[in-house]
């Protein structure tokens, strides 16, 4: 049976305020699920965005010395695709909230890392929500950008993710697109792409590198808070 009288949200800040253990699947085009354990959420799945990075093997896969840090950064990689998922899923870009059921299950669904609890993952949605929103007038995780031909700048310094970006690009890409192959995450490949559109280095496909307005040009009318983090990013 699907729920439909409560919004996602609140559907699943019900169950972890009970501390059910299962999975609740969403249905709709940015379906998925997010698997829970006495309340925390496990992990999350999204079909819009990718799952932990597959160069990355879960902890035990090696024997050794090196056992701890593979166990942090799959840990990390699990976190970052969870909260990338909710992103996605709680986001939402209808009207209507996507149908979705519970399944109560007496064990852990699946062998996941350790979970976080709804209220961090809450708050760290909210957070790349109102930073989504604040990227929107220049980009989104589905604008389409293309690669400029000219440098302004007589030299530049790029992280590895960003070049990892500039050399994918090819005739036009979307940040998801791009966040697909790297199997990175959606959030994080949006931002990067903006700081690259910051840096002249990348244009919205249809738009020319100088209308593409800088973090310095943005209206002054706009709050400080957003100001502040539109200058961050693109330093």
């Amino acid at each position: 049976m699907y729920f439909n009288r409560d919004p996602l949200i609140v559907r699943l800040g019900k169950l972890a305020e009970s501390g059910q253990t299962g999975v609740l699947r969403v249905s709709g085009a940015v379906g998925g699920a997010f698997y829970l354990s006495e309340g925390d959420v496990l992990y999350a799945e999204s079909k819009r965005t990718p799952e932990p990075s597959k160069w990355l093997v879960p902890p035990g896969g090696h024997p050794g010395e090196a056992d701890a840090a593979r166990s942090l950064a799959w840990t990390f990689a699990v976190r970052e695709a969870t909260v990338d998922a909710a992103l996605e899923l709680l986001s939402g870009g209808s009207r209507h909230s996507p149908r979705h059921r519970f399944k109560e299950l007496e064990s852990p669904p699946g062998d996941r890392s350790s979970g976080m609890s709804f209220a961090a993952l809450h708050a760290e949605v909210t957070r790349r929500q109102e930073i989504l929103k604040q990227l929107s007038g220049s980009v989104t995780a589905d604008t389409t950008v293309v690669r400029n031909p000219r440098i302004e700048a007589p030299g530049l310094q790029v992280s590895a993710l960003q070049w990892a970006l500039l050399i994918r690009m090819g005739d036009g890409s979307t940040p998801r697109d791009l966040a697909w192959e790297l199997d990175h995450s959606v959030f994080g490949t949006t931002v990067e792409v903006f700081r690259l559109i910051s840096l002249r280095l990348l244009s919205v496909a249809g738009l020319a590198a100088s209308e593409t307005p800088r973090a310095a040009d943005a209206p002054s009318g706009r709050r400080h808070d957003t100001m502040s983090f539109l200058r961050a990013v693109t330093q």
